[in-house]
């Protein structure tokens, strides 16, 4: 008996053995997509009869799929399949939902991954086979906005559009340098929507925050993520550790029960926003501390007492608070829950549901959904100023995350939506913070200044007697942290000797001036400036003012005639070289003689406003000047003194008047 039992088991077991097993069927993940912009409903079994669990889940929101059923109750006739579900709130939870309403995200093999990479320059795979190995079930999608890399960046460049933050003047070499005045040694600061401590980015800069394969990574490509909302990802302890530490973490909103965090997930939910997002956008505009916009209380301006701007809408004029506070009270937002919701209805209205769904496309303006890209308006519509935001919000969404699901955020299936350019570079290089500055501010031979020196011009000639053997050549700087090399005695060795004079900025940028050597054959005969000036024949050169001359070219001939060496320059009221036509009232006339060199003003008598003419408007200015209404003052003072007695009166504007109706021209 006990022989059969045991050839019975034999024969079982090797039946068993023959049976295939059951295959678990893969987990997979999905969005639930519109519903006639509803969510749909959760239950205990795959069939309307079946209880509801929860509230059920929100267009938009993910989900993880353990298993496929056909609808088992016999009533179903509108859902044609059910998947068994998982997703988190608080807690994990499970239960069946209509799949026709749920869009499958397919997790793709090591085979579809690189042929997805097919659509992204090779410069990009490196980086993205990287994050497929951090994030295997991520989606990476490439967004081409078909656009030039270095259109886009001059387009951006525009001053004030990109701003960077810098508090103590330690990141000057992020700045553009169209925004510096080497009179002041200053960069600008003064832009609408900006602040003292906001500056316009360089071009470096941009170029470096706008290229995305610079922020591939683990943690910062989350500016690239969708920004819709999903419970099974998104939740209140993860807003919270995004706000941890400022002054949404310890208290609550509107001095109630609600918290910060429980109000930003609604806000979320509501309107189908990431609150990672959001969360991190707030802390972008507030700071940790409250900002001028969500203090409550305003002493400059008592009418917006009560009203909160969360997110900085409107402030993008000249009076940031006013124009910010201003917005939130016509639109109501009279606590600090109504501008948090408020505010998260315009993000997803203007932003999200215009494409721009990434914190990155928030930032860059370059998403356009016409054929004919020409038909789009670019660049213009920026959630933020500062090119940095999408960096520091990329942070903070992922230290949130990782908070919250630690290592199984890794597994989880998020979609990045990358940009792709059109001649983008090999690489950007994000530029040395150090000051760039390496102007000079004096440059001297022999204690002179050199003529005409100016700190942007670099290229100088100085005439000089062949006997020279040596000059002492000194120079100051404007950067007291940059450097200079090549002053000091310098030894002459040939006619047409340049003389280099190098500064090196403190981040190691260089720039040189360069001192050409003009030797002069010694002559006895040769005039000093002094002299020359005094054997100028035409015209009157005294006191510092020329009188009696009215075009360039005789200016010049006036002087040149007196003296064949004698160098003149001719400057209008820009400062820019004339040699010939009408000058005006306040022209700049300089003569260098052997390196030494004077400079005179113009005096047209009758021409008040220097523009080589008189007219009306001259008689306007000296009418004025003589009812003390605006006084003239300086070289155009001495131009309305036309009788030349020392003062302005009715005489002066009576020959003026003459000279306008060609009764009698005013003598030079």
């Amino acid at each position: 008996m006990k022989k059969i039992i045991n050839i019975i088991l034999v024969f079982i077991f090797l039946f068993v053995s023959l049976i295939p097993p059951i295959k678990a069927e893969e987990v997979r993940y999905g969005y639930v997509y519109s519903h006639n912009g509803l969510g749909i409903l959760v239950r205990t079994g795959a069939g309307t009869s079946y209880k509801e669990i929860g509230d059920g889940i929100a267009e938009g929101e993910q989900v993880k799929i353990l298993s496929e059923h056909k609808p088992d109750d016999g009533t179903d006739s509108k859902c044609s399949i059910w998947y068994k579900i998982e997703y988190l709130e608080v807690s994990s939870s499970v239960g069946y939902a209509c799949g026709d309403f749920i869009e499958i995200i397919n997790i793709q093999t090591e085979e579809e991954f690189e042929e997805s990479l097919k659509v992204f320059p090779e410069s990009y795979h490196d980086s993205l086979r990287l994050l497929h190995t951090i994030y295997p079930n991520a989606v990476f999608k490439a967004y081409n906005t078909r656009l030039d890399f270095n259109t886009v960046v001059e387009n951006e460049a525009v001053l004030g559009h990109s701003l960077i933050w810098d508090s103590n003047n330690s990141r000057d070499g992020l700045k553009h340098m169209d925004s510096y005045n080497y009179k002041t040694n200053k960069f600008a600061n003064n832009y609408p929507g900006g602040g003292t401590n906001w500056y316009a980015a360089s071009e470096e800069v941009i170029a470096y925050h706008l290229d995305p394969r610079n922020f591939l990574t683990e943690s910062r490509v989350f500016m690239f993520e969708s920004l819709s909302y999903s419970s099974s990802t998104h939740t209140e302890n993860g807003v919270k550790e995004i706000l941890a530490g400022s002054f949404m973490d310890k208290e609550n909103i509107d001095g109630g029960s609600k918290t910060f965090s429980s109000v930003i997930v609604s806000a979320g939910a509501k309107y189908n926003i990431s609150p990672y997002y959001l969360a991190s956008r707030i802390l972008q505009e507030t700071g940790y501390t409250r900002s001028d916009l969500v203090k409550g209380e305003y002493p400059d301006y008592p009418k917006f007492n009560g009203y909160y701007n969360f997110f900085n809408y409107g402030a993008g004029g000249t009076n940031v608070v006013y124009d910010g506070l201003n917005f939130a009270y016509k639109k109501g937002w009279n606590s600090e829950e109504k501008a948090i919701i408020g505010g998260t209805s315009l993000i997803g209205t203007d932003y999200i549901s215009v494409g721009q769904d990434t914190g990155y496309f928030q930032k860059w303006d370059v998403v356009c959904d016409k054929s004919d890209i020409s038909k789009c308006s670019l660049y213009g519509h920026q959630y933020m100023q500062n090119i940095e935001a999408p960096y520091s919000e990329a942070y903070s969404t992922y230290k949130a995350y990782k908070e919250i699901f630690d290592e199984n955020l890794y597994l989880l299936p998020f979609i990045f939506t990358i940009p792709v350019y059109e001649n983008i570079p090999e690489k950007t290089i994000y530029p040395n913070e150090n000051n760039p500055i390496n102007y000079l501010k004096t440059l001297t031979v022999d204690g002179k200044s050199v003529t005409n020196f100016n700190s942007l011009k670099t290229e100088y000639t100085i005439s000089i007697p062949e006997t020279t053997k040596s000059i002492k050549i000194d120079a100051t700087k404007i950067e007291s942290s940059s450097s200079i090399k090549g002053t000091g005695t310098i030894s002459i060795t040939k006619n047409g000797q340049v003389i280099p004079i190098t500064v090196t900025a403190l981040n190691g940028d260089q720039l040189t001036y360069n001192i050409k050597v003009n030797l002069l054959e010694v002559d006895e005969n040769i005039l000093t400036l002094d002299e020359t000036i005094a054997n100028i024949k035409s015209g009157t050169f005294k006191d510092g003012y020329i009188t009696g001359l009215t075009n360039g070219k005789t200016i010049l001939e006036a002087i040149t005639s007196s003296n064949e060496f004698a160098e003149v320059k001719i400057y209008d009221l820009d400062n820019k070289e004339v040699d010939s036509g009408s000058v005006g009232t306040g022209y700049k006339v300089t003569i260098t003689v052997l390196e030494e060199s004077k400079t005179f003003e113009v005096i047209i008598y009758g021409d008040t406003n220097g523009d080589a003419e008189i007219t009306v408007l001259d008689l306007l200015r000296v009418q004025k000047d003589i009812l003390g209404i605006s006084k003239l003052s300086g070289v155009q003072s001495k131009a309305a003194d036309v009788g030349k007695d020392g003062k302005i009166t009715v005489l002066d504007l009576l020959k003026i008047q003459k000279d306008i109706l060609d009764i009698s021209e005013i003598k030079q």
